[in-house]
């Protein structure tokens, strides 16, 4: 009898931490996020040679600092995005630990979004930028427009809208790192955009310098209204 009450009792607790697990997982946002992501090349690398190493394949570990970047523009567990590897658009799902490719899509029709954090589909003129040299500063022009989280968004739009672009922006040791990690170093000068207008930065020890509005345009200010897409599926 004891024995029967006590398999019954473990039958039981089974059934709750399996509820437990389940309840925590639908708790997660699995919504589309209409964000197309902008993996390092590093990244991307990897991916892709996972993907023709083991056809089959369709979970990929990141790391906890990749991880935390996709979260900073709402990339968050559970959350769908779209993603070029190899100039092959996959829709992937962010995962615990990385993501998992929830299909190829067949043929891509329009893609009006903005790629994040970084957009390649907008070029940079060297010609329209210049710095002065400074020993020891990388005084290089980024190629592609930087986009910034709404956080380092907001910061920017109040020094804009104050009418004062003197001081520094200030940015934390992991949004240094950031963007560090893409290919923005200290010195460099880079586009974005914040307050519907294209301007042009600089990464300084500090922090950002806003040194120009270089000019107006149509851009949300907030990275989840960066997407707009539409597909053959």
């Amino acid at each position: 009898m004891k024995k029967t009450i006590l398999a019954s009792a473990l039958i039981v607790a089974g059934l709750l931490v399996g509820a437990s697990v389940a309840l925590a997982h639908s708790e997660h946002d699995h919504s589309y996020t209409g964000i197309k992501w902008e993996f390092t090349n590093e990244t991307k690398a990897n991916i892709n040679a996972q993907l023709k190493k083991y056809s089959q394949v369709k979970s990929f570990g990141l790391s906890r600092f990749e991880n935390k970047i996709m979260d900073q523009y709402g990339v968050k567990e559970g959350r769908t995005f779209d993603a070029k590897i190899d100039n092959k658009l996959f829709r992937f799902q962010k995962t615990t630990s990385g993501i998992k490719i929830v299909k190829q899509m067949k043929a891509e029709r329009a893609f009006n979004s903005r790629s994040l954090p970084v957009d390649k589909n907008f070029q940079v003129a060297r010609t329209s930028m210049t710095t002065k040299s400074h020993a020891g500063h990388d005084h290089s022009h980024y190629p592609y427009e930087w986009m910034f989280s709404e956080k380092i968004q907001k910061r920017m739009e109040d020094k804009i809208k104050s009418g004062n672009l003197k001081g520094l922006v200030g940015l934390s040791k992991f949004d240094r790192a950031e963007l560090e990690h893409y290919g923005i170093r200290v010195g460099m000068t880079f586009i974005s955009s914040a307050l519907h207008s294209r301007l042009m930065g600089k990464l300084t020890t500090g922090g950002i310098q806003i040194m120009k509005i270089v000019e107006p345009t149509k851009v949300a200010a907030l990275p989840n209204e960066f997407a707009s897409s539409i597909f053959f599926e």
